[in-house]
């Protein structure tokens, strides 16, 4: 297939011509596609000229623009008078906007994608080439196809930032940038909510309830109508189930196991059925496919994003992750690269990534509370994170001697880069794998 059959010449030029009608919808065009990304190097240069007079404030007309354009050099180039003439008269409209744009991007990912297969052919052919390095170069590829095309740009100029604040303030200003909502509020109150591109990690040792905590979090954010994709690497799809359902009814855990629901009394089967009627009826989706790398999840939160939209990304957790690449590299190697390539994910897909973590056995031997130091595997999660909360339950030896973890837990939220660190307290339902605020 041809370059020439990857672009939309209607749909390029329906922007410009929507642009002429509103200039005001500029920023939210530069928010959701680069000059790069137009096919035609006459509409590329045209829409550089229209931002860079947006930004100086003079009237986006006509007249003015072709003046703009014979001032720079390129009048005669993009078609001249008739070409800017034709703009004018183009059936566009301002409500059609986005999707002229994400016309455009969609065919200007194909190109990119187009020149990585015949990249990929050409090393396929060379027999001196090994697979194995050709994989991870193909690998590297889409990823960075994918970080690049996404609204997250790897580099913005001046003129860049400007209207990415302004559509930010727009944005904001319809309520479409809420972020989503852990429904906590003691938590909430700190971090306000996990934002599109976040990378937050929710880290602890094993027993102090960081999955149970993600599942009250993906519960709460299901219940507020957000779309939820939760990959639960320890756990099959019916303990996660059976885990959700008990949070939700209130029945305890362990009598969803017992022979019929015996176990049960027939207030609790109320309930029960109440519970995963209520579990039916939520954007809920379910992986539990082990051993996931980031493309993986990546290609996953795609399809699940495309076929009716995504909100949340949950990952339980990191440790039971692998990159995914054949390279000789140690642990601590593989955890940064994971983590981020999971910060990328976020940006490209616009959602955030809730990703659970370990934390190394230190805070333990010392007696003490859990620190950002305490990250198990690699410092790049700190680094890499825009939240990141550690948990921790007290624990005492019960009589039969072994440990016994409180019904309470202390939430360090140890780094916020749009929020305020501090710690909470948290009531814990063991058997219902639920949190809730604290209650004096």
């Amino acid at each position: 297939m041809k370059d020439t059959a990857l672009c939309s010449i209607e749909a390029e030029q329906g922007i410009l011509g929507a642009i002429l009608i509103k200039p005001s919808i500029i920023a939210r065009v530069s928010s959701l596609i680069r000059p790069e990304d137009f096919y035609r190097p006459a509409h590329r240069d045209t829409f550089e000229v229209m931002q860079h007079m947006a930004l100086e404030g003079a009237s986006i007309d006509i007249v003015n623009l072709a003046e703009r354009l014979r001032k720079a050099g390129k009048l005669d180039a993009v078609g001249g008078i008739p070409f800017i003439t034709h703009l004018g008269n183009v059936e566009a409209t301002t409500a059609g906007v986005d999707g002229y744009c994400e016309t455009v991007k969609a065919y200007s990912r194909r190109r990119r994608i187009a020149e990585i297969a015949r990249q990929v052919m050409e090393g396929a052919n060379d027999m001196k080439k090994d697979i194995a390095a050709m994989e991870n170069e193909l690998q590297d590829a889409l990823m960075e196809e994918a970080e690049q095309f996404g609204e997250h740009k790897s580099v913005y100029d001046a003129q860049a930032l400007v209207f990415a604040l302004q559509d930010d303030i727009d944005r904001r200003a319809r309520g479409e940038k809420s972020g989503v909502k852990t429904g906590l509020f003691s938590i909430d109150s700190h971090i306000g909510s996990m934002e599109a591109g976040n990378l937050v990690i929710l880290a602890g040792r094993p027993s102090h309830g960081k999955s149970a905590l993600a599942c009250t979090i993906a519960i709460n954010a299901a219940k507020a109508g957000k779309r939820i994709l939760w990959f639960t690497l320890e756990m099959d799809a019916v303990e996660t189930a059976r885990r959700i359902v008990s949070n939700l009814s209130g029945v305890d855990n362990e009598k969803f196991k017992s022979p019929e629901l015996r176990a049960m009394t027939e207030e609790e089967r109320g309930m029960y059925i109440q519970g995963y009627e209520q579990l039916a009826r939520l954007g809920l989706y379910v992986s539990e496919i082990t051993n996931q790398t980031p493309l993986d999840i990546w290609r996953t939160a795609q399809r699940i994003k495309a076929a009716g939209g995504l909100d949340l990304v949950i990952i339980d957790y990191i440790g039971l992750m692998s990159a995914g690449r054949k390279k000789e590299e140690n642990r601590t190697q593989e955890v940064s690269y994971i983590t981020r390539t999971l910060k990328n994910m976020a940006g490209t897909l616009k959602v955030p990534v809730l990703a659970l973590s370990q934390l190394n056995r230190a805070n333990d031997k010392e007696g003490r509370m859990p620190r950002l130091s305490d990250l198990r595997d690699s410092g790049s999660i700190e680094q890499d994170a825009n939240i990141v909360m550690l948990i921790h339950r007290d624990s005492h030896l019960a009589e039969n001697g072994t440990l016994a973890y409180e019904n309470t837990a202390t939430l360090d939220i140890a780094k916020v880069r749009d929020g305020r660190t501090g710690s909470v307290k948290l009531d814990f339902t063991p058997a219902c794998s639920a949190f809730d605020d604290h209650k004096e």
